[in-house]
């Protein structure tokens, strides 16, 4: 097959049609603060479904048990059991030591 000599001379010059990239630096990667854990400090206290007491409880944890805390919501605090893959609320007033930012 023969290419026209202006095509080929294109080719060597680079006049061709050209894909532009640019890239965008990534911000630079900012290490996360570790969760906070929070102490239950009541006897048997329940988990919840959502951040009050309208919620269903789906689950109960004891005095000494220790959550990691994910969140914070009008008093409640957002936790997960590790143990039991598990996402739930507790009121804050029922727990000591998370500090949360």
């Amino acid at each position: 097959m023969r290419y026209p000599a202006v095509f080929l001379l294109c080719l060597a010059l680079g006049c061709g049609p050209s894909v532009e990239t640019s890239s965008v630096p990534s911000p630079p990667a900012s290490p996360s603060a570790p969760p906070s854990r929070t102490v239950v400090t009541g006897s048997v206290v329940n988990l919840r479904q959502g951040p009050g007491t309208v919620y269903a409880v789906v689950g109960r944890v004891h005095q000494g048990d220790t959550l990691v805390v994910m969140g914070e919501a009008e008093g409640w605090y957002r936790v997960y059991l590790p143990d039991l893959s598990l996402f739930a609320w507790i009121s804050a007033g029922l727990t000591s030591g998370a500090e949360l930012p």
